[in-house]
């Protein structure tokens, strides 16, 4: 953290949070941590399977915990960071009001629920990518989605066409990047179209951007270029 700190990196997104800690300490162990080395916790990566029908009651005590221990540590969003299961468009409509309503829960303490992509909601269901499903069964005030950029790349979704037609949607960026043919690489190399996509960033309601870098090599070095890329533009520079 102290490296990323040394960088530049001002916030830190944890993943994996189980309700109770996210790689070996708590929410608010990784903000004391955080806080340590200049940065500060913006949120976490966590989820349940939230089943299209007879959601577990354990699971919205899941969300309960979750959102005031996110509280207790000063950040402020909660991303479910997995698809659950879903096998018609239908379930998929049904996980989408499941997400309504733990995002109505989450609003209710203070904290933001959204959810994070990978590249197979760009799969189709009755014409119909699942993420658009997602998108058009969720209400906007409950609900944010926070796109990656190279998972949407990845399976074939046009992102600046998203951000057309669902304007306001996606909140929160996680800033990858992937090359057809090659897989994924660091920020800029890829196929990512990101001198457009900064160009609406504002238009669009951008608020955080969360780098996600998945390539072997030295990683400290990666997300070092990483930074210096996203720093030429007008959106990260009035950050």
């Amino acid at each position: 953290m102290k490296k990323l700190a040394d960088i530049g990196y001002q916030y830190a997104e944890t993943y994996g949070y189980n309700g109770r800690e996210s790689v070996g300490k708590t929410l608010k162990e990784w903000a004391v941590l955080l806080n340590d080395t200049g940065m500060k916790l913006s949120g976490t990566h966590c989820g349940t399977p939230v089943l299209p029908q007879n959601i577990n009651a354990s699971e919205w005590d899941y969300w309960r915990n979750s959102a005031d221990a996110m509280n207790e540590a000063g950040g402020g969003l909660l991303v479910q960071s997995f698809l659950p299961s879903a096998k018609s468009s239908d379930e998929v409509k049904r996980v989408a009001e499941q997400f309504n309503r733990i995002g109505r829960l989450c609003g209710e303490r203070g904290i933001k629920f959204g959810y994070h992509n990978h590249y197979e909601e760009f799969r189709q269901m009755d014409g119909k990518a699942v993420l658009e499903l997602l998108l058009e069964n969720t209400d906007p005030a409950l609900v944010f989605f926070q796109l990656d950029l190279g998972h949407a790349v990845n399976g074939g979704g046009d992102i600046i066409s998203y951000f057309r037609k669902y304007p306001k949607r996606f909140r929160s960026w996680h800033v990858s990047d992937f090359k057809k043919g090659v897989g994924y690489v660091e920020v800029g190399k890829g196929d990512v179209p990101y001198d457009a996509l900064f160009d609406m960033a504002a238009a669009c309601g951008l608020e955080d951007l969360t780098v996600e870098q998945e390539t072997d090599g030295d990683i400290y070095t990666s997300l070092k270029h990483n930074f210096d890329f996203l720093a030429k533009y007008k959106w990260t520079r009035g950050k």
